[in-house]
């Protein structure tokens, strides 16, 4: 799998979804990229560092900003080894831009969604017979 740019990574999603047409289990991830360069043997996102107690108001902060990968996987009925993965990373300061975008290419794409069907509630239920 190798990760694409950003406006490529969207024009193939679109063309995905569009030849997929609600037929295949869509999977869409998202989660911050870290890499292992920058925490060697312990982890820099201990709460004690993310957030003050009330306790220590000068515990320390983290402010650092991570990229995000974005994946899409789409795996095929016949076989499973057959699946389409692709991923991309986007940068904290184009957030914004690939956001819209990526909203605007999922809802175009995504036709074959179902709303879930409800029980129907049963109104004799809780009558009492004689």
């Amino acid at each position: 799998m190798t990760r694409l740019a950003n406006h490529e990574f969207l024009a193939e999603v679109g063309k995905l979804l569009a030849a997929n047409d609600g037929k295949n289990s869509v999977y869409v991830t998202q989660k911050r990229l870290v890499s292992d360069v920058e925490t060697p043997g312990h982890l820099a996102d201990l709460p004690s560092n993310v957030v003050t107690s009330e306790m220590e108001p000068l515990a320390p902060v983290n402010v650092t900003t991570y990229p995000i990968l974005v994946r899409v996987q789409m795996n095929g009925k016949e076989r499973k080894d057959k699946s389409t993965k692709l991923s991309t990373v986007v940068e904290t300061s184009q957030l914004e831009q690939f956001w819209g975008d990526y909203v605007q290419v999922l809802k175009n794409g995504m036709v074959g969604l179902r709303k879930r069907e409800k029980k129907k509630k049963n109104k004799n239920k809780n009558k009492v017979t004689k």
